[in-house]
């Protein structure tokens, strides 16, 4: 880290965050799910050899208005767990590094599981790779047959509303959009793929007061879980100039 100069933005990519005492094996998708204390001895290395930078820190740099520092960093987290105003939101203050948030609104409206949680825990992580590759309708209508609700207790429970709207308070926070239910963009026509991306901006923006000016594609590789129509979209969406 302190040889090698970076040849742009490290993003680190979190999802959830789970308590020490929670052994990983106990989580779905637990490579997702970093420890509380594992999260604190990367934010402490990343305090101590490279620079954080803030979502706003990032758009500046990608639409030509101030050059990234040395070794620049930026913490994020997918999808929209509570489990990151909990236990990760600590750990940023404590080392003050700020994080960019994306948000899948329809599990945090409704107060349930992510599909694929609720769909790893019924039927396996072959399951939830399967129903990845399904056209749009077909994985809707399956993700809404798997449906779980998100108890209070639960490691995977989505943000409530109420709690967006205290994470979105810090100012180390900043929330990017991620579509309204986590679909495969890819596999859907370009009219739902708009509604997914408009649907979660407009509900985000009312939420927490202020429009997304970051969105993350779910799954996120490039030509297989979207494509440059969704990119064109996402910018539209996004309004010129915003990094996407």
């Amino acid at each position: 880290l302190t040889r090698a100069p970076f040849p742009g933005v490290a993003v680190l990519v979190y999802h959830g965050v789970r308590g020490d005492r929670v052994p990983r094996h106990a989580m779905q998708g637990r490579e997702l799910h970093v420890s509380a204390a594992r999260l604190a001895e990367q934010c402490r290395t990343i305090r101590e050899l490279c620079t954080s930078i803030s979502g706003e820190d990032f758009v500046a740099a990608a639409t030509g208005q101030r050059p990234l520092p040395p070794n620049a960093v930026m913490v994020t987290f997918d999808d929209g767990y509570a489990s990151v105003l909990r236990l990760a939101l600590p750990v940023l203050e404590r080392f003050q590094i700020p994080a960019v948030v994306f948000v899948c609104p329809d599990p945090v409206a409704r107060g349930v599981r992510f599909w694929f949680d609720a769909v790893a825990e019924r039927c396996g992580a072959d399951a939830v790779a399967a129903m990845k590759t399904l056209p749009y309708e077909a994985w809707r209508e399956e993700s809404r047959r798997h449906e779980m609700p998100a108890t209070e207790g639960d490691p995977h429970r989505p943000l409530t509303v109420d709690e967006l709207r205290r994470l979105a308070a810090s100012p180390l926070v900043e929330i990017g959009a991620h579509t309204m239910t986590h679909p495969i963009l890819a596999n859907a026509p370009l009219d739902r793929q708009r509604d997914e991306i408009e649907e979660s901006q407009r509900v985000l923006a009312g939420w927490v007061g202020t429009a997304p000016r970051l969105f993350a594609y779910p799954n996120g590789r490039p030509g297989l879980d979207y494509s440059r129509d969704t990119v064109a979209i996402v910018r539209e969406v996004l309004a010129e100039g915003f990094a996407v």
